[in-house]
């Protein structure tokens, strides 16, 4: 490791004393090309960051100090990356100034694309913003909580430069409104600015790991099935095939019509691999299902499936090495149609979770549930995946371990359900589903700027293009909303 002391603007260290901090971090990392750089302000506890900091031995890996920033970026970005949990290991790409641990293969890949800045801030969360959509893993420890944000000006450009240009005038728009501020000329000033873009060689910083002898993994399998008898077999078939087979397969079906028999006879009939623990229930929702499947789970990881997917008898061996790669305890698979492609390779930090899809460690499916205030509706799977990350966990999406989702034309979960809003004259806006999401698990600033897009995206709903008129009812539907979510 290379230690780089710093005051806020100059370098304090040994090497590079007196140059700007990331002139010198470009210069230190090309001539260490395999170290890691521990970058920190003067005066700080940096054994204490060392502590915490110490788990990240990865090139992929970028970590920093606790620093909320600006709470504006809530006005543009809809991610739950944007609310951050100070208590604990949380993935963001916000950074703080005080501690930062990078690797200099990383610096050194982006030095010939971003040009050393003398804003060390600016710096350091432009780099999170522009790698954790490629695959960098981008974390903040819970030490050194920074209070530094930027000015207006440096707001402004910093979404214009890493954001669609709409989400500039968009900001304005937010800040008028719900601010009653007018930053005109850091709005202006942020246009002559060009959108910043990033490469990046992942593969060289995702080490592949030549062991391949890693032991067998232990799981189990829960899977909601409702009228899809035939599809459900499938899905045990593909199971049955792989080479280390699951300990037992919890199968949850539901059958809410009058003769409320099991409509699975093979699954006594066939011979299988595993333990299928098999649950009749007469209500119908997938949230329940999985909570009760979820309950009977025993082994170190879950794997989590729907009845109508379809997987090759490598699937699980590739899973396995993922595991024993990244140290992941939460991924989320590709889960694709007939016909769709999955462009990217390397796995990367996700804003969901695939309930469908994922395997979870015992850590968090002990401590997780699926909350009912979304039975028959929507929103489930963002909140099971915010969950994951308040309790300092992480989702990592794995685009190159791939399942077939049938989409199955009959049975599921998405039946047509009759909620008690439906009886309402004016329908809620958005739904108080996705309402109660949005206010359990974002900022005040996210849900304002959501409201913001909604209102736009809304008008003609109200079979109205009047924009008073629109504006009226919007705010309406948007009160009924927030009634009946309050009730979930």
């Amino acid at each position: 490791m290379i230690f780089i002391e710093h005051d806020g603007s100059k370098v304090k260290s040994a090497e590079g004393k007196g140059d700007a901090i990331v002139a010198c971090i470009y210069t230190i990392a090309k001539n260490n090309p395999d170290k890691f750089l521990i970058i920190y302000k003067a005066g700080c506890d940096i054994e204490r960051f060392l502590e915490q900091a110490i788990s990240f031995k990865s090139k992929n890996h970028y970590v920093s100090s606790y620093n909320a920033l600006n709470s504006d970026f809530g006005y543009v970005e809809d991610k739950p990356f944007i609310p951050t949990n100070n208590r604990v290991v949380y993935p963001t790409w916000k950074k703080g100034t005080t501690a930062l641990l990078i690797h200099a293969s990383l610096i050194n890949q982006v030095a010939n694309q971003i040009k050393p800045s003398d804003n060390y801030l600016y710096w350091i969360n432009s780099l999170g913003k522009l790698t954790m959509p490629l695959g960098v893993l981008n974390y903040q420890i819970p030490i050194f909580k920074d209070v530094s944000s930027f000015s207006n000006e440096l707001l402004y450009r910093f979404v214009k430069q890493h954001y669609k240009r709409r989400w500039t005038l968009h900001l304005l728009l937010c800040h008028l409104y719900y601010d009653k501020k007018m930053p005109l000329y850091a709005f202006a000033k942020a246009q002559f600015y060009k959108t910043r873009s990033l490469s990046l060689d992942m593969e060289s910083l995702q080490e592949v790991d030549s062991c391949k002898d890693y032991a067998p993994l232990k799981y189990d399998v829960i899977i909601p099935t409702i009228g899809r008898e035939e599809y459900l077999k499938d899905v045990l078939e593909d199971l049955n095939k792989q080479p280390n087979p699951p300990s037992q397969v919890i199968i949850i079906e539901q059958n809410p019509s009058k003769d409320k028999e099991s409509k699975l006879y093979y699954i006594n009939d066939e011979k299988w691999n595993f333990t299928i623990v098999h649950k009749l229930l007469d209500t119908a929702g997938a949230c329940r299902a999985r909570n009760i499947a979820v309950s009977l789970a025993t082994a170190p990881w879950l794997l989590f499936f729907d009845d109508d997917v379809r997987v090759e008898s490598t699937f699980i061996d590739e899973v396995t090495s993922l595991i024993n790669r990244t140290k992941a305890t939460c991924i989320t698979f590709a889960c694709l149609q007939k016909g769709e492609k999955e462009i990217m390779k390397a796995y990367k930090q996700w804003e969901s979770f695939g309930s469908g899809c994922s395997i979870v460690h015992r850590d968090i499916y002990s401590k997780c549930s699926f909350d009912m205030a979304f039975e028959n509706g929507y929103g489930e799977d963002v909140d099971y995946g915010m969950q994951v990350r308040y309790m300092g966990k992480d989702v990592i999406y794995a685009p190159s371990i791939q399942i077939l989702h049938l989409k199955a034309p009959t049975g599921g979960f998405r039946s047509p359900h009759k909620f008690p809003w439906s009886a309402e004259a004016l329908t809620p806006k958005p739904s108080p589903q996705i309402m109660y999401l949005r206010k359990k698990n974002y900022t005040l600033e996210q849900v304002r700027g959501y409201k913001v897009v909604q209102f736009f995206k809304t008008f003609g709903f109200f079979k109205t293009k009047n924009p008073l008129s629109h504006l009226a009812r919007f705010k309406k539907a948007w009160i009924q909303s927030e009634k009946w979510a309050s009730r979930l």
